[in-house]
């Protein structure tokens, strides 16, 4: 699932297109997501975003 995060980065990102497009439950995406990562997609998203705008400052 990162790489669809990666690459639907510059989009807005939703849990049920996503889980659409892996094939997946939304439910269940979730919850490999937060398995995997230990956060919610919106914060991991929130928390790339504020990175990305922080290195294009510098």
């Amino acid at each position: 699932m990162m790489w669809w995060i990666e690459n639907q980065f510059d989009y807005v990102i939703r849990l049920d297109q996503m889980a659409a497009d892996v094939h997946l439950s939304k439910s269940y995406a979730y919850c490999i997501f937060h398995q995997e990562t230990g956060s919610s997609i919106t914060e991991h998203v929130k928390a790339r975003r504020l990175k990305q705008d922080y290195h294009s400052l510098r």
